[in-house]
């Protein structure tokens, strides 16, 4: 990791900075981070650095160590376990509490956005898919006034996916879209019970994903407690 960062030293521009660095694999799952380095690479002081280092523990990236720097944690598979359980709980909740809420505009844009990802999945071109995939969830959940669920599965979802990967699966992907366009179809009816069922025990469920989860993580062997 090296440059400084061109923008002022608040803790969130902080917070963002290092998030972008374990995307981009600069910081890796189990290394370590050392405070007083990084502040200096930063040019900023040690205070909105800290701050910016609890948001990230309060979120599960990281674990401060007392005296011996920071640890970036590693993602094991109960972790995404507890993440899925988590998002279709909150997601299905959400969709079937506003289903009256949806328009018309909400579904062009779902589709919109699926009918994107299916096309720059059959070009094997991933550059853009957890964006596209984020929006096309945004595009729903934003519907929603509960602010504290929306903002406590978004951190949740950057926990799985913030860390580089390489090893994107076609068939998974193209099944997720398969999944989102049945979704869409039970919103266009107006179904608010079957569309929050197919996020919940189908999209966001492990046991449903769970083949391809050990895959894209490389976790085949390990046990689920």
């Amino acid at each position: 990791m090296a440059g400084e960062l061109q923008v002022s030293s608040l803790s969130e521009q902080v917070y963002t900075y290092l998030r972008k660095q374990m995307n981009l694999g600069d910081l890796l799952p189990g290394s370590t981070i050392n405070i007083g380095e990084i502040a200096k690479q930063l040019g900023i002081s040690k205070t909105p650095l800290r701050d910016a280092l609890i948001h990230l523990e309060l979120e599960g990236f990281v674990t401060i160590l007392p005296r011996r720097g920071v640890r970036v944690n590693p993602l094991h598979i109960q972790d995404v376990k507890n993440a899925y359980d988590a998002i279709g709980l909150v997601e299905a909740f959400i969709v079937k509490d506003c289903i009256d809420k949806f328009t018309s505009a909400h579904i062009r844009q779902l589709e919109k956005l699926n009918k994107k990802m299916i096309l720059d999945i059959e070009k094997d071109d991933f550059s853009d898919l957890f964006e596209a995939n984020l929006e096309f969830h945004h595009t729903y959940l934003d519907i929603s006034d509960n602010e504290p669920l929306k903002k406590f599965i978004l951190p949740i979802k950057h926990r799985l996916y913030d860390f580089p990967r390489q090893n994107y699966i076609r068939d998974w992907e193209l099944r997720n879209c398969e999944e989102h366009s049945q979704f869409i179809a039970y919103l266009k009816d107006g179904n608010g019970e079957l569309a929050g069922k197919i996020m919940q025990e189908q999209h966001w469920s492990f046991e449903f994903q769970e083949d391809f989860i050990r895959k894209f993580y490389n976790m085949e062997g390990e046990p689920v407690k």
